[in-house]
């Protein structure tokens, strides 16, 4: 009777744990599996061939060497931060060799939690522009990162533009996808600058400042975690004519050799939560559902009446063979 009840209960232990595995992998891994509030990530890349357009003293600078330093800051005190939204800020400031400021920027983002794509909230701003919307991916990829293109926003046009998939590649021995990014001559406003800027006799003219870019991303699929990325940025400027004049801004920037390291490590330490939380939790549980539920069907349905009659047929055997 013992036994039986025994059977009873790993058999409901069993049952217990098979739906236990279904609903942590249909239902909380949604709940579990989400981007973070409180992001940090501090990257930096270096760049080369950097051409500068120095407006204080109205020279063109060619050949620089550049160092580019990032900040990706969750704030999950901000007021649009929810259970399926994270809002991030983002910084960046280059600089040459001698600690001249080249450039800066920065933006603050709302994201969903889920996609990673951009969602509008009173947080969005664009070097502290309130009335400039934000679209698309931005400082990461989805979960579970496919094989396609996807739009990612570029914060000096304020646009989206298509990155497209492009390999699968390999970084100190983690998988990654590469997406190329392509964003044409765009303009991105207009400013009066001294004639010669643009190739014009006059003294002033107003000339269009354009940009255009290649970006190369390396993303793991897993945690749709940006390991690293390279650059082409180029910024020139366009007379009324057409004319492209001075270079305000262009190089080749890359991530260096310790932001690769820690983009790598950041990405297996993701992926590796989010694979015990997807796939090893609900498959321990299920294996130990189903080895409950085999036992306790082997406890419970073993008839506790066939030991006995077992000896008793043994015994009475025993006697006649004695006879």
């Amino acid at each position: 009777m013992r036994r039986r009840a025994i059977g009873l209960g790993l058999v409901g232990l069993g049952a217990f744990l098979l739906v236990a595995a279904l609903l942590v992998r249909l239902v909380l891994v949604d709940t579990l599996v989400r981007l973070p509030l409180d992001q940090t990530a501090s990257p930096t890349a270096k760049g080369t061939d950097v051409d500068f357009l120095d407006l204080s003293q109205m020279r063109q600078l060619r050949g620089l060497e550049a160092t580019v330093k990032q900040r990706v800051q969750g704030d999950p005190e901000a007021e649009d931060a929810s259970e399926d939204v994270a809002v991030w800020s983002f910084g960046s400031t280059m600089t040459d060799t001698d600690g001249e400021l080249l450039n800066a920027s920065t933006y603050r983002v709302c994201i969903d939690r889920l996609e990673a794509v951009a969602v509008e909230c009173e947080s969005d701003q664009i070097d502290y522009d309130r009335g400039r919307s934000i679209e698309g991916l931005t400082l990461t990829f989805p979960f579970g990162t496919e094989k396609r293109d996807y739009d990612v926003f570029n914060a000096t046009t304020g646009q989206a533009f298509p990155a497209r998939f492009e390999s699968v590649e390999e970084l100190e021995g983690l998988e990654v996808y590469k997406f190329v990014q392509t964003v044409p001559e765009t303009v991105i406003r207009e400013t009066s600058v001294p004639g010669n800027l643009v190739g014009s006799d006059e003294d002033t003219v107003q000339a269009e400042i354009v940009y255009s870019n290649e970006r190369t991303m390396y993303i793991e699929p897993t945690s749709g975690v940006q390991v690293t990325a390279s650059e082409e940025p180029k910024t020139v400027l366009r007379g009324p004519d057409g004319t492209i004049g001075a270079t305000v801004l262009a190089g080749s920037f890359s991530g260096t050799d310790e932001t690769i390291a820690a983009g790598v490590e950041r990405a297996e330490d993701t992926a590796g939560k989010i694979n015990l939380i997807k796939n090893v939790l609900p498959l321990v549980l299920l294996l130990l559902g189903l080895l409950a539920l085999a036992g306790g069907l082997f406890l419970a349905l073993r008839a506790p009446g066939a030991t006995r009659s077992a000896h008793s047929v043994d015994n009475t055997q025993l006697q006649d063979a004695t006879r």
